[in-house]
């Protein structure tokens, strides 16, 4: 069997603020909006930001809803040309940056950043 991965998808409590944070602090483009939803196209696949589900819906699927510190023990990983100018942008975005640019022993240069709904991103590229 071969798996292709299709997307992946951030909840998210304030979609327009999450929206605004992939498009102006890391220059992602946005490639579908919906009433709940927004995707942008990443490559290999989807990013998609949804608007939080209602208990009743989670319920439904068996899922609890997200807790306040939604990117615990989770990483997105987003890879990028140029790490050191999307840093200066995601800074110049206000966004919250939690590691500067550095070169790493496993063979990538790297920033951390967090998203407005608390998700990790390493932004980053091999060297």
């Amino acid at each position: 069997m071969t798996a292709t991965l299709h997307q992946v998808y951030l909840m998210t409590a304030d979609l327009e603020a999450s929206t605004r944070f992939f498009e102006t602090a890391l220059g992602l483009e946005r490639t579908e909006t919906g009433d709940r939803s927004v995707a942008f196209e990443t490559g290999s696949c989807a990013l998609k930001l949804e608007a939080d589900f209602d208990a009743s819906t989670l319920a439904e699927f068996g899922l609890e809803p997200p807790g306040a510190n939604r990117g615990d023990g989770a990483v997105v990983v987003l890879e990028v040309d140029d790490v050191r100018a999307t840093h200066d942008r995601a800074v110049e975005a206000g966004a919250d940056v939690l590691v500067p640019p550095r070169e790493v022993p496993w063979g990538r240069e790297l920033f951390l950043v967090r998203s407005p709904a608390g998700y990790v991103i390493e932004v980053s590229r091999p060297t």
